[in-house]
């Protein structure tokens, strides 16, 4: 993810009404702070003359594990494998970087990101109450093992 992603980011992220909204200056603040934040976008190279961004991801690198801050996937690009690629390259960063972990907040009523993260080895470790504000909802925080080679 570069600052010229931005726009096509932010209007994804607008397409999600329950979805927690960072702005522009939220993803501006984690792109300047490469050493805690790895931020990635999956580009459509066939939608036309510039690319399209198909989805985008952000992992927060913490001291012994990471934490799956977004993963967000257009509505035309669900079902298509955008979700499970980006998901893959945040597992081998965080491989990368020695974490055992991942860590990520759902909404307990995103049964379609729940169903899709446990089918890509996250399971429900607890729950956050009161965690998601507009509209106010609990969270499921799912975790899923980095294995070692």
């Amino acid at each position: 993810m570069q600052n010229d992603d931005l726009p096509q980011v932010t209007a994804i992220e607008q397409r999600w009404p329950y979805l927690s909204k960072w702005g522009e200056e939220g993803y501006r603040t984690v792109l300047s702070n490469p050493r805690i934040y790895t931020c990635l976008v999956a580009e459509d190279a066939n939608a036309g003359s510039s690319p399209v961004i198909a989805g985008f991801a952000i992992l927060a690198l913490l001291i012994d594990h990471c934490e799956l801050c977004n993963l967000v996937v257009p509505p035309e690009y669900i079902s298509k494998r955008v979700g499970h690629l980006l998901l893959q390259q945040c597992i081998e960063v965080s491989h990368h970087f020695g974490a055992s972990q991942i860590f990520l907040e759902v909404r307990q009523s995103n049964l379609r990101a729940i169903h899709f993260y446990e089918k890509n080895g996250f399971q429900i470790a607890s729950e956050r109450r009161n965690y998601y504000r507009d509209p106010p909802e609990d969270a499921w925080v799912m975790e899923r093992r980095i294995t070692r080679d």
